[in-house]
């Protein structure tokens, strides 16, 4: 028979580590070669796309199936697995005054389609995002038409603008936010294809945020098992006079353990 004992279950979450909280998350894009040189001429500076982004998915895992009938006799038709699913997933940042992560998902896109002006033979944003002004006021700046109307679009090969995004579900630990992980989601030939709008009104202020739909090709799971993970490494940096956190709670007062 089952022990259903509430100290039993609180004993066994505590030897896993604990709950997992939905606010604990990590994303990291490897990028490289054409890429990564355009997106830094951009945002130079990946924590920002990497540490504002507030909301991500972990993908879901599904399966396409079929349907096989008369495999026994009076058993009817059957469902069976033949094909992976991919389902796209949805990546929100918190947006700075610069409208960084902005500027990073809307390059990204960008980059995906070169640009031409008519008669030229490179692309208008080949090496950075142009025009690339700095420190304009708004005249200044809305005065200006860069680009030809008659311009045209390539569509550049997926090699040259797809990365690899890896998604960890995290766990807060004594030293660091990102000190327990569990496991890293690892998203393979990934791309934005839709960069959401962003509203904007007059009346209270509010957070600005932008969303993007990452399409990719394949993914998979690195997992890692937190449970035994060292505690008594950090007792040493704890108050262990103190009867609230002493041996983590097991230190008793007048003879009465925490939690009893």
């Amino acid at each position: 028979m089952p022990n259903t004992s509430i100290p039993k279950y609180v004993q066994d979450i505590a030897k896993k580590g604990g709950m997992a909280m939905s606010n604990g998350f990590a994303v990291k894009f490897n990028m490289d070669g054409k890429l990564k040189k355009y997106i830094d001429s951009v945002v130079t500076n990946a924590d920002i796309y990497e540490g504002f982004c507030d909301e991500a998915q972990l993908p879901p895992s599904q399966a396409a199936t079929g349907q096989l009938q008369g495999r026994l006799l009076g058993e009817g038709s059957i469902s069976y697995a033949h094909t992976k699913l991919y389902t796209d997933v949805q990546l929100g940042w918190m947006c700075d005054a610069n409208m960084e992560p902005f500027k990073f998902v809307n390059a990204w896109w960008q980059y995906i389609f070169a640009e031409y002006q008519p008669g030229a033979s490179d692309p208008i944003d080949e090496d950075g995002y142009a025009p690339g002004t700095t420190g304009r006021s708004f005249g200044g700046i809305t005065s200006r038409d860069i680009k030809s109307r008659y311009r045209t679009t390539r569509v550049r090969y997926p090699d040259d603008y797809t990365c690899t995004i890896m998604i960890a579900k995290v766990e807060r630990g004594f030293n660091s936010a990102l000190e327990r992980v569990s496991g890293v989601h690892v998203l393979q030939d990934a791309y934005p294809y839709t960069v959401d709008s962003i509203p904007l009104s007059y009346g209270a202020s509010q957070l600005t945020k932008a969303t993007a739909t990452f399409h990719y090709t394949k993914h998979h799971v690195i997992y890692n098992d937190i449970a035994d993970w060292g505690w008594n490494n950090c007792v040493p940096m704890m108050d262990t006079d103190d009867p609230e956190f002493g041996n983590f709670g097991t230190t008793t007062v007048n003879g009465v353990s925490r939690g009893q």
